[in-house]
């Protein structure tokens, strides 16, 4: 063996760590400027803002699809005192005055009384349900009551 050997065999692995080092930098240096000052990204897919109308317009090819029934205004004797919104896999709450002396909290799906079926619930009224007709319950309204509200003068 000679002594320049070594040598050499240390001065050609030195070399390539080196190299592999350097391509290393050149890569990352490249990617940062890339993503600094690069264009930026478009999304490929557009998200439509309006499902609805895809639907209607391709409702006419195979037949019509199946719309909601059109809700009205109950013209029952009972009011919407209040609600607790659905959350994750928890059902909505509505709580309903039946008459001056029975209050219900009723679960969506549930039935109100003999007949009425509590829908939906919504944050400004309910939906109900009675012999398969839609029927809307909202707040009441604000300046309306049952009594007047008089001062008491203190007499």
């Amino acid at each position: 063996m000679s002594p320049g050997r070594p040598h050499v065999l240390q001065t050609a692995l030195v070399s390539t760590i080196t190299f592999a080092a350097l391509m290393l930098l050149a890569l990352v240096l490249a990617w940062w400027t890339w993503s600094w000052l690069g264009p930026s990204l478009e999304p490929r897919v557009q998200i439509n803002a309006e499902p609805e109308a895809g639907l209607s317009v391709a409702s006419t090819l195979f037949g019509s699809i199946a719309r909601q029934q059109p809700t009205v205004a109950t013209g029952l004797a009972i009011s919407l005192l209040g609600v607790i919104a659905a959350t994750g896999e928890r059902p909505g709450y509505a709580l309903i005055r039946l008459d001056a002396n029975k209050t219900v909290s009723v679960l969506v799906g549930s039935e109100v009384a003999p007949g009425i079926r509590l829908a939906q619930v919504f944050p400004d009224h309910v939906i109900l349900e009675r012999n398969g007709v839609r029927e809307t319950l909202a707040w009441p309204e604000r300046g309306s009551s049952a009594l007047p509200i008089t001062p008491e003068t203190g007499k």
